[in-house]
């Protein structure tokens, strides 16, 4: 596509090659945008923090990156308080992690008062000063259109609200989680006043806000009534190279889960589930876990911990590249998917399983994102975390397999159609066009 001159600034701290899971929004909200016709430049942080201080990369990630969007690293480091060394306690957040959340959060605040100046709201608020003068010198040389912020964190918003108070660049924001609002009780969150004091600013101001789903559009209205026009649903979605084409069909039952294991999800349920059907099954079948333990480095061997022993009816096969998720799904009879976080949350993975030709079972609390987001897609079992629960779904589930018809397949397909990530995605340029 010709270019049209525009020049926006897409504010991600997350992007390739780290991994982690706002990511798959990001590279497909930068590539829209560039096919849409802006000139894009990325900010993001530098590749020594994903790849050294919190261990996430995936080089594979930059691949899927459009070559004529610009990347710009802004280098950032972890505030060197305690808080830090609580996160190595990596028991403590797998076994009690609200409790380390808790601590977390009081431990950091302290460390925050100690400073000069207003009470930063996370340990993230040290990037926004290095990303403003990076902005500063780009559109010096280049003039800036627009600025798009992707959150969390939510310092990308704080910088661009700043930006467009000192330089007057228009702003639009994209909250791939709620911020003030607490994901997993729906209440406020425990941060700082000046939070809330800045989310306010940034939803007066700023030109456009996008949210995940319609209960995180809904909520963030009620607090700003006012500006309810400005808020418009754009859904994760789903790759269309991560769909298998078919799945197991053979006599041995393969359950499978993916994605990057967190002490939110209810493993321990899940497996004394599996524990009590899989005498039922077939002589071969398994349960098979693919993916990251935990998001850091440290995480790994207290999540471990939690998995069943290798053979014995179960599989850890490690981390899946992008390339290989296809492969994964294929080798499936059914797909498991537990999700964390209440209404607020819909996360990419669900949409990526709900697109799969196979029975589902999701195991969430009743008023979960996930579960909403599957309302009318064929053949899912909903559990709630809880071993009853999931040994009926999973029961169900298979007789799924021996039962799903053609006719079935072709509905999943029209029911995932609309979360194709460059569909849904593709609603955020057409927005901004409308300004600009």
């Amino acid at each position: 596509m010709k270019r049209n001159g525009r020049h926006l600034i897409y504010i991600a701290f997350f992007f390739p090659p780290s991994r982690a899971s706002g990511v798959y929004r990001a590279i497909a909200t930068a590539n829209a945008l560039s096919d849409q016709g802006w000139r894009v430049t990325v900010l993001t942080a530098d590749e020594r923090f994903f790849r050294q201080e919190i261990a996430t990369a995936d080089d594979t990630l930059l691949d899927s990156v459009n070559d004529d969007v610009a990347l710009c690293r802004v280098p950032f480091t972890f505030q060197k308080t305690i808080e830090e060394d609580i996160t190595k306690y990596g028991w403590l957040k797998a076994n009690y992690y609200r409790v380390f959340l808790k601590l977390q959060s009081l431990v950091g605040r302290v460390s925050y008062l100690q400073k000069k100046g207003r009470t930063p709201i996370s340990k993230y608020d040290d990037w926004i000063k290095p990303v403003m003068l990076s902005v500063r010198e780009i559109h010096a040389k280049d003039p800036v259109s627009h600025v798009l912020a992707t959150g969390n964190p939510f310092s990308s918003f704080e910088a661009a609200l700043n930006l467009h108070n000192e330089l007057g660049i228009s702003f639009s924001v994209d909250y791939r989680d709620p911020w003030t609002t607490n994901v997993y009780t729906g209440a406020k969150a425990d941060l700082p006043k000046e939070a809330n004091l800045i989310e306010a600013e940034v939803i007066r101001k700023a030109s456009h806000a996008f949210h995940i789903n319609s209960a995180m559009r809904e909520a963030i209205i009620r607090q700003y009534p006012k500006t309810a026009s400005k808020h418009h649903i754009v859904p994760n979605g789903y790759d269309h190279f991560s769909v298998a084409e078919s799945r197991n069909t053979s006599e041995k039952i393969v359950f499978g889960m993916l994605g990057t294991l967190n002490a939110n999800w209810p493993l321990d349920e899940i497996f004394k589930a599996w524990d009590l059907i899989r005498s039922d099954l077939p002589s071969g079948s398994k349960f098979q876990l693919g993916g990251y333990l935990g998001y850091f480095a440290h995480s790994e061997a207290s999540l471990m911990s939690k998995l069943p022993s290798q053979g014995k009816g179960f599989d850890y096969v490690g981390p899946i590249q992008k390339n290989k998720v296809r492969e994964f799904y294929k080798s499936l009879s059914v797909i498991v998917i537990p999700a964390s976080g209440g209404a607020l949350v819909t996360t990419g993975k669900v949409y990526e399983v709900a697109a799969q030709p196979h029975p589902i079972v999701c195991i969430q609390n009743k008023d979960g994102g996930a579960r909403k987001a599957l309302e009318g897609r064929p053949h899912v079992q909903m559990a709630q975390p809880d071993v009853n629960e999931i040994v009926v779904a999973f029961r169900e589930a298979i007789r799924s397999v021996e039962n799903m018809t053609t006719e079935d397949t072709l509905e999943i397909q029209s029911f995932a159609a609309p979360y194709e990530r460059e569909l849904s995605i593709g609603a955020i340029p057409k927005l901004l066009d409308i300004d600009n």
